[in-house]
């Protein structure tokens, strides 16, 4: 009997022998997941600073607009026709990287922009301006650049008023906040619900 295997040694053997192969395959899996980690994180961090690189394209144009509309700032340097140039240089940034931004950053940026320009209400020509042509901070008329020809960049029908204007941007702002990962000093970067 001494000579013939019970199944406590045949157990014991096949546990020694599945030992090692077990540990290797479990580094194996491990080797592979932390490299997929250090992939993510890096691709993470690319997406990251190019957004950064887009913002810093995209900010002073989206400042110019919000002086142009809420007449703060360099309100009185920025003419109309300027203002729709900017959009027209800030739409041509943010489309070409959409896929780089959230929906929702992508959404605010289109409310921000429908908020400021009556899009889709002419053809042929540009978007007229949603922005007041005078206000109880200014008025667009008693600039030196100022023609009356301007008055056809303007929407007749629809205007927005300032505090409109200046919710699209905060919110806009808000969302590139998620994007950019940027957090006020007593939030945290990640909550529980995220």
């Amino acid at each position: 009997m001494a000579d013939s295997w019970n199944s406590m040694q045949i157990a014991t053997l096949a546990v020694s022998a599945l030992t090692p192969l077990t540990v290797a395959g479990l580094g194996v899996v491990l080797a592979r997941t932390s490299r997929r980690i250090e992939q993510v994180q890096w691709a993470n961090q690319t997406v990251v600073t190019r957004r950064l690189d887009i913002f810093a394209q995209l900010a002073p144009g989206l400042n110019q607009l919000l002086c142009f509309a809420t007449f703060v700032g360099g309100w009185k340097e920025i003419q109309a026709s300027q203002a729709i140039a900017i959009k027209r240089q800030l739409d041509e940034i943010m489309y070409a990287n959409r896929v780089l931004f959230s929906n929702e950053l992508f959404a605010a940026y289109h409310q921000f922009m429908i908020t400021l320009f009556a899009m889709w209400t002419t053809t042929d020509a540009d978007a007229l301006l949603r922005a007041p042509i005078e206000s109880e901070w200014g008025n667009r008329r008693n600039m030196q650049w100022w023609d009356d020809s301007m008055t056809c960049l303007f929407s007749s029908t629809d205007p927005a008023s300032t505090g409109d204007i200046q919710a699209a941007y905060d919110q806009l702002s808000e969302r590139f906040r998620a994007d950019l990962y940027v957090t006020s000093q007593n939030q945290l970067l990640f909550t529980a619900g995220s």
